[in-house]
């Protein structure tokens, strides 16, 4: 394996949770996009939560690890919250905690601010991507500890920019879209892949009250528009698409949501 990517990210996650693996070879990775770098993160973090921090050996490429570490991961110290000033303009947004409701708005911000530094954003894209940080970020503080039983979500996004897309990821490892919508009259019990359907199918939400849900089924069909690439982990299932069609799909189990959009980048002009 040389790429960490939407594609590739879950075998990592079997080789760590699955196969118990104590050591993790990156040294031949030549390219990581946000989404996996959020995943592995976590995955760090989870594994030192746990008592028995993973070894890593880093990517021998230099431009990655700089990269890795412009976007705030740093070997040895996986859940950095500084990003090294090194190279930092090589980043679009840097991993950022999402902690509460609260902050959003100032996060929102920050990520729409180092946005349109780079790009000539329109009123009608910015509006457009506004409401989907809103809506994506927002589930964090919503969902990712509904129950009051997780002592740290670990809410975080981040944003990267290519020659012919934008790449938005958001993650955490709380509880879960199946557990958060087991709380609602009538939805217990369902399986990961089960949560997805409801959600992407039904615009079924953990609120009942009237006007609620269907966020992140509106915010998959902006993007299916677009003919962007979207991806939304948890647990035991992916729901994913691209400019070829998706579907949900089994993937090693891992806690929380995590999710990336890939925006090509025409729909900011």
């Amino acid at each position: 394996m040389n790429q960490l990517t939407i594609e590739t990210i879950d075998q990592v996650i079997e080789w760590i949770t699955i196969d118990k693996l104590d050591r993790l070879d990156l040294t031949n990775i030549r390219f990581v996009d946000p989404y996996a770098l959020l995943i592995l993160h976590l995955i760090i973090l989870e594994r030192e939560e746990e008592g028995r921090p993973i070894e890593v050996a880093w990517p021998q490429a230099a431009s990655v690890n700089r990269w890795m570490m412009a976007m705030g991961i740093v070997a040895g110290n996986s859940h950095n919250s500084a990003p090294a000033s090194k190279n930092r303009e090589s980043t679009l947004q840097p991993i950022t905690r999402i902690e509460n409701e609260s902050g959003i708005g100032h996060v929102v911000d920050g990520f729409h601010h180092r946005l349109a530094e780079r790009y000539p954003l329109t009123e009608s894209s910015r509006r457009g991507l506004v409401a989907v940080m809103i809506e994506l970020f927002q589930n964090i503080p919503h969902h990712s500890n509904a129950t009051g039983t997780v002592a740290d979500p670990h809410g975080i996004a981040a944003m990267q920019d290519y020659e012919d897309s934008i790449f938005l990821a958001v993650a955490d490892k709380g509880i879960g879209l199946s557990t958060s919508l087991g709380l609602r009259n009538g939805y217990g019990g369902l399986s990961d892949a089960g949560a997805l359907d409801v959600v992407f199918h039904q615009g079924v939400s953990r609120f009942d009250d009237p006007g609620r849900g269907g966020e992140l089924q509106r915010i998959a069909d902006l993007i299916r528009s677009w003919d962007g690439v979207f991806a939304l982990r948890t647990g035991r299932a992916l729901y994913y698409f691209d400019s070829r069609g998706g579907d949900v799909y089994d993937v090693p189990n891992f806690p929380g949501v995590q999710l990336g959009l890939r925006l090509p980048r025409r729909v900011l002009t």
